[in-house]
């Protein structure tokens, strides 16, 4: 039955090619391919257009650390978190923001407020941390202003962190995205059905004075 199946195309076709000509035929080809390819290339030209839109609204090249947790925090109750405290310190054992997502599941986020991407090492301090008595029912979450390198990357993958860099984290401002249960479409979606508006509200905190910290302190 399918060689059957298989002669009845190959004999459409070739009548295809008969009746429209070779020319007419890689014409429409030609524009099944090129048009899909470009949709994906808008649509990605969009989306990082509204990523850094939304991180230059919340100012995040202008904090410093302990901003960057009080951000952090401030999307996690938007998210619905409870108990979400803000702990970054001296003893805190890499872990700087504590909250309890609305299905009940504890989550210890490390924030780095860097200019240079996070390395390996400083992913491999954050799984002990987590694996100490304090934090060991929690789930880890690595935030970052910029990017983890391959390797750390790979690390976090394979102790099952939650990684949320540079890129996500505009989609986190833009409610595109969200930790824990909810998480919603992509914004490009949302954008491609409402058009260019900004939502109502964006989580954001003051903006710091004079003499604030630099990206890549402690944290």
């Amino acid at each position: 039955m399918w060689a059957l199946s298989v002669v009845v195309v190959l004999v459409a076709a070739a009548e295809a090619v008969r009746s429209v000509g070779w020319a007419t035929l890689l014409t429409v080809a030609v524009v099944a391919v090129v048009v899909p390819v470009a949709v994906v290339l808008v649509i990605r030209r969009m989306g990082t257009t509204y990523r850094r839109d939304a991180l230059r609204r919340a100012g995040l090249d202008r904090l410093d650390p302990r901003r960057f947790e009080e951000l952090a925090a401030e999307l996690l109750r938007r998210d619905g978190f409870r108990k979400v405290t803000v702990v970054g310190g001296a003893g805190d054992r890499g872990v700087d923001v504590l909250g309890v997502a609305p299905d009940g599941v504890r989550y210890a986020i490390q924030c780095k407020y860097y200019t240079r991407a996070v390395g390996p090492g400083q992913v491999r301090d954050f799984v002990g941390a987590l694996q100490a008595r304090p934090y060991r029912d929690h789930r880890g979450v690595l935030i970052t202003s910029h990017r983890l390198s391959a390797e750390a990357a790979r690390t976090a993958r394979d102790h099952d962190l939650v990684v949320i860099d540079r890129d996500r984290l505009g989609d986190w401002l833009l409610d595109a995205y969200r930790l824990g249960p909810g998480w919603r479409s992509p914004v490009w979606l949302a954008r491609l059905r409402r058009g260019r508006e900004v939502p109502a509200e964006e989580p954001r905190v003051s903006e710091p004075g004079r003499g604030g910290g630099e990206m890549g302190g402690p944290g």
